[in-house]
């Protein structure tokens, strides 16, 4: 039994992460660093406090060079000034705060062909999310310390897409768009638009995880508190503009 149980104890540290590289003969990569997007004030796509977007590219290899991965990132809503003011000096609403990325072991972003058959050698790149609004807002407000709170989100999306389209995605023979939770909500309102951009031939699936959220009426207590949220979200965030496109 000993043979046994040390053989299943080596199968528990590997799955859980150090032993992993070993097991599988790959090499950990380094973290993804942040790309910038580059004109991003003059095309008015930043985040929350204005700084440039960013987002994280690591290129495909072998028989995955043409095929793209695009994951755009959640993390939430802001439906007041003052929360979206708040995001500013996080992760969430400014590029200051945003720091390499590392794909190993992150899914569909692996880089391992054992641990990630489908997607190991595609391209893939992970937006960040600053907008506070599923990359949807185009508007802005004045904060209480009389700054600019910048709600430019699909104007982040628009610009992204064509920054990566010059780098070869405008090119790829197939692509996978994904987002989770607002990202979610984003790969549902952006899907149609970034299919549209690709020749037919071109295969293009949208995917988006935990990015639908049902309208409940009245929840327990009585209230729409999710109708209010998200009413508040799209009376702050987006403009006439956003309300045509979207």
């Amino acid at each position: 039994m000993a043979p046994i149980a040390a053989l299943l104890l080596l199968l528990l540290l590997a799955a859980s992460g150090p032993l992993r590289p070993m097991l599988s003969g790959a090499a950990p990569l380094e973290p993804v660093a942040v790309s910038l997007l580059a004109g991003a004030q003059e095309k008015g796509a930043v985040c929350l406090d204005g700084t440039p977007p960013g987002y994280h590219l690591q290129r495909g290899s072998g028989d995955g060079s043409g095929s793209w991965l695009l994951h755009l990132e959640g993390g939430g809503w802001c439906s007041t000034l003052k929360d979206c003011s708040g995001r500013r000096m996080s992760v969430l609403g400014s590029s200051n705060f945003m720091k390499p990325l590392q794909f190993a072991g992150h899914g569909i972003f692996d880089s391992d062909e054992i641990y990630n058959p489908d997607f190991y050698n595609w391209n893939k790149v992970y937006v960040r999310y600053c907008d506070g609004a599923s990359f949807a807002g185009d508007a802005e407000g004045q904060a209480q310390d009389g700054t600019t709170v910048y709600f430019r989100g699909l104007r982040i999306y628009e610009a992204v897409i064509g920054e990566l389209m010059e780098k070869g995605l405008a090119n790829a023979t197939q692509v996978l768009f994904t987002g989770c939770s607002a990202g979610g909500l984003a790969t549902i309102l952006h899907c149609d638009d970034f299919s549209a951009r690709f020749p037919q031939q071109v295969s293009v699936k949208c995917f988006a995880d935990a990015g639908f959220f049902l309208d409940v009426r009245k929840d327990i207590s009585g209230e729409r508190s999710f109708w209010s949220f998200y009413n508040r979200v799209v009376q702050l965030q987006v403009s006439c503009r956003a309300c045509l496109r979207l």
